[in-house]
């Protein structure tokens, strides 16, 4: 399943509800997402992809492990 600017607009329950409901339906998915609404999928996923386009002509995709991000993410913190 793709999902296309996953939880921009809905409410944070909502948007955990359907994951859990995409879980037991055991589906793969894709979600797209503002980085603000990271958090939501955040226990869902297995790895994220930032992609970033500074100047807009050369779009750069980086991967990383669920681990790697959380990782990062609290170096970063502090």
């Amino acid at each position: 399943v793709v999902i296309d600017e996953a939880f921009g607009r809905g409410s944070d329950e909502s948007a955990q509800y359907g994951l859990k409901l995409f879980a037991q339906l055991n589906l793969q998915l894709l979600i797209v997402t503002p980085l603000q609404k990271i958090h939501i999928i955040e226990p869902h996923v297995a790895s994220v992809g930032f992609v970033h386009n500074e100047n807009g002509s050369d779009s750069k995709l980086r991967n990383l492990s669920i681990e790697a991000y959380r990782e990062e993410k609290a170096r970063q913190a502090g």
